[in-house]
């Protein structure tokens, strides 16, 4: 396989291929498009939608084309009517960007959504590469994944920035000096591109304030329960928590009532 690049940042580019990420680079975005046979948009919202909206002119000659945005439902509009096109999104990556963040197993057993009423052929193709890249090839309509993705992975987001901002209020060395693992792990994400964000807030912003707020009341309850020491309550906070973060480890529910998994494998 040979993967030819192509980026606004020249300087990423230049990067890539030194670090051999790329086998070579495009002269422009039109010009990739034009000579690829898989076509992966791995841009800012924005960028894709302006680039799908620019395929409906000028159908590039791919057999497949695939997005990586975190937000689907205005991708699946914007790509509506290209039959090679099929809406995904990875579950993979990290707050760091550029070439240098790039790793190999980037994808390995990682769940990697996609749009089930594609075109069928298009499809199968995306089934296809998915698995190539070592992922599990997940079916997820677009409102769904935009729902849940609110709330597992645009929410911590977000948290990671508000505690963030709430530290840098008092940002001092006494303060530096007192933080450790615990707040450097969840501010991880506040290093994040705000150019990659920007986009995915916005367009999923409902859903996001909607999860943002659920999460301001059952922090108020926290705040309530400690200023009446209410330590019974506090535990039961606890036990939850241990067993929702020991289920994210293994994949499985943290309770017993019985569940709908909506991304199930065809």
């Amino acid at each position: 396989m040979r993967v030819t690049g192509w980026d606004v940042d020249a300087t990423h580019l230049s990067r890539a291929l030194e670090g051999g990420a790329l086998d070579a680079a495009g002269a422009g975005e039109a010009a990739v498009a034009g000579e690829c046979d898989i076509l992966v948009l791995a841009a800012p919202l924005e960028v894709v939608l302006r680039s799908l909206d620019r395929f409906r002119s000028q159908v590039p000659p791919a057999s497949l084309i695939l997005d990586v945005a975190s937000v689907k439902v205005p991708v699946v509009r914007a790509g509506a009517g290209l039959a090679a096109f099929v809406p995904s999104h990875p579950i993979a990556g990290s707050e760091r960007s550029g070439p240098e963040a790039a790793r190999a197993d980037l994808f390995e057993t990682r769940v990697w959504t996609y749009e089930p009423t594609a075109a069928p052929a298009a499809v199968q193709r995306a089934r296809t590469f998915i698995t190539a890249m070592g992922a599990r090839a997940i079916p997820v309509d677009a409102e769904t994944h935009d729902r849940l993705a609110a709330l597992t992975s645009h929410l911590p987001q977000v948290v990671s920035v508000a505690l963030a901002s709430r530290l840098a209020a008092s940002l001092d060395d006494a303060t530096i000096a007192l933080c450790g693992s615990g707040i450097r792990s969840m501010t991880r994400l506040g290093a994040s591109s705000w150019e990659m964000w920007e986009g995915i807030l916005i367009a999923n912003g409902s859903a996001v304030a909607q999860e943002v707020r659920t999460l301001a009341a059952v922090l108020s309850e926290i705040a309530d329960d400690l200023e009446a020491g209410r330590t019974q309550a506090l535990g039961s906070r606890f036990a939850t928590a241990a067993r929702v973060a020991a289920s994210l480890q293994v994949g499985t529910p943290a309770n017993d009532a019985p569940s709908t998994n909506v991304m199930n494998t065809q």
